[in-house]
């Protein structure tokens, strides 16, 4: 019964289509833990100072993470690991790890010490318990990163053998360890129980990896010293670019978080609540696709199989902007249902879903380009062409950053834009609105950072036309999607009560539904071949039974 458990876990999938839909079935299992894992937050704390610490208490262990990325990053594993014999892959793992054990010991002792001086500047915003509560988070957080980077390590393994049901688990094993310590271990110990589920998460997380790695054991030895400095040039080169783009992000968040604390309690939360709600359809599609996309693309560009890796890039796009438009649609119109029902309640208030309301849908409007980005980074990486990417995201963070600063101060000392975003998003009342500016700057700048990103890539390898053709039907059937729920909306409001969770769910879902229904139907008129596509592999995996044969 074990082994079955196990096999089911732990079977290959080739198929690039059938990875990305396993990895994003597992991911929206996850993404549904993520949300009980937030409401469970809003309900207990609300957007507070609380949970201002606690979600910028992550900020430095994630930074750190990013960093140690130059040893686990599986951008260079995964082709390394690809073109050696499982001998060779155990001498490679043991002296990664090596490595990787050392360096991250080393830098969490020197940031357990200099942490209180670093999150006094890093968050000036902050009241001196909200500091207190962050050191004391961020120091505990310093375990993370060293069993996530492990972590990491074990699932290049896991790609390689393209067992992607076990590295879809791990995420979901990590919002457990989470939800336990907020359920759990806060009632008992206080603040720092909260991180102590992290740290509980981070095990779990390592726990489910680490399974492909026994089958390597075997092969590792005590690493020597020629045999240690040759694996570290081959990981941490490759590893470079992944690792400033990852450390961009990181230091791009801690930004926004720092920013966030020159306003009001609370803001912080809040914007780490929408950014965590439009990270659902990201996961579930765009980094589910990119996941499953990168080994098959450097498989391919081993073999020297260019127009096929060229083809496999533009129909992952192609994918992502086929599902990703209509979320963005249904998000924008139902911003304040879906924040409302997921967060709305105990200590959540109506002001707290209004303004993480507002967040999410400037958060939204860059959902294509995000997934895109994450698409075209991991076909350079395949293609062992690093400074584009490098390029591209470290300046596309450094923009941002600048932007949501100065927005800040701007829309906060000037009326009239202040007036301008209170009305669009009817928060005039809510406290905090300059925030506003933070996501809305990283929203343009990712869809700026998308199209050059296009341009390049395609002035380098190639652009399908097809593209264009899947970008126009998927606007027009994704306008349509929204204002048919939008009108649903306007017509069931009189009707149902939107102070109940009840009416509120319904109003919202009916809405919802409507929309999904417009969409399809406006797809199959247009003729969408995306639409086609799923058609023809839904029915290759789900064949009809043959009635004939049976009799």
């Amino acid at each position: 019964m074990v082994r079955r458990i196990l096999s089911i876990f732990t079977r290959e999938i080739r198929g690039l289509h059938e990875a990305a839909y396993v990895l994003a079935g597992f991911s929206l299992l996850s993404q549904v833990l993520a949300l009980v894992r937030d409401r469970t937050f809003a309900h207990l704390f609300g957007a507070g100072p609380v949970l201002d610490a606690y979600f910028a208490a992550f900020r430095i262990p994630d930074i750190v993470f990013a960093f140690l990325t130059l040893f686990v990053s599986s951008f260079a594993l995964v082709p390394l690991l690809s073109a050696r014999d499982e001998k060779e892959q155990g001498k490679l793992l043991g002296n990664v790890l090596f490595a990787f054990g050392t360096v991250a010991v080393a830098v969490a002792v020197v940031l357990w010490f200099t942490i209180p001086r670093l999150v006094p500047f890093l968050f000036p915003g902050f009241s001196k318990d909200a500091l207190e509560n962050t050191v004391t988070l961020s120091r505990l957080m310093l375990a993370q990163p060293v069993l996530l980077g492990l972590s990491s390590i074990a699932s290049s393994v896991i790609q390689v053998l393209r067992r992607f049901v076990i590295f879809a688990l791990a995420p979901i094993l990590y919002n457990v360890g989470i939800i336990i310590g907020a359920l759990f271990f806060y009632p008992v110990f206080g603040i720092s129980g909260l991180a102590g589920g992290v740290v509980v998460g981070a095990v779990l997380h390592f726990a489910a990896q680490a399974i492909p790695l026994f089958g390597h054991t075997r092969h590792m030895v005590r690493p020597s010293f020629a045999s240690l400095g040759s694996s570290i040039i081959d990981v941490a080169i490759p590893s470079m670019p992944r690792a400033l783009a990852l450390s961009a992000q990181q230091v791009l968040l801690l930004a926004f978080a720092g920013i966030a604390s020159l306003t009001v309690a609370g803001t912080i939360s809040a914007l780490s609540f929408s950014f965590n709600l439009q990270s659902v359809p990201l996961t579930v599609i765009g980094l589910s696709y990119a996941a499953a996309l990168f080994p098959a693309l450097a498989a391919l560009m081993a073999k020297g199989d260019t127009d096929g890796f060229i083809r496999e890039v533009w129909a992952s796009i192609r994918h992502i902007i086929f599902w990703t438009f209509p979320a963005i649609t249904m998000i924008v119109v139902l911003r304040a249902h879906i924040v409302r029902v997921i967060l709305g309640t105990g200590a959540f208030s109506w002001n707290d879903t209004r303004l993480t309301a507002a967040l999410l849908a400037c958060f939204a409007l860059s959902l294509i380009s995000q997934s895109v980005i994450l698409i075209f980074s991991r076909a350079y990486y395949a293609a062992h062409e690093t400074l584009t990417p490098i390029m591209v995201n470290v300046s596309a963070a450094l923009v941002a950053a600048l932007a949501a600063y100065y927005g800040v101060i701007w829309v906060g000392s000037t009326d009239l834009p202040r007036f301008f975003i209170e009305v669009l998003f009817r928060v005039g009342d809510v406290p905090g609105t300059p925030a506003i500016i933070i996501p809305l700057a990283y929203s343009l700048v990712m869809i700026v950072a998308s199209f050059v990103f296009a341009f390049l890539f395609a002035r380098k390898f190639a652009y399908e036309s097809r593209t264009g053709n899947t970008l126009l039907v998927s606007f027009a059937s994704s306008v349509i999607a929204g204002a048919s729920a939008y009108g649903t909306l306007q017509l069931l409001g009189p009707l149902l009560p939107t102070a109940t969770f009840v009416g509120l769910l319904t109003q919202g879902a009916s809405a919802g539904i409507v929309g999904l229904v417009a969409w399809i139907a406006t797809l199959y008129l247009l003729k969408s071949a995306e639409l086609e596509e799923i058609r023809a592999m839904l029915h290759k995996q789900f064949p009809k039974p043959d009635l004939l044969t049976r009799q």
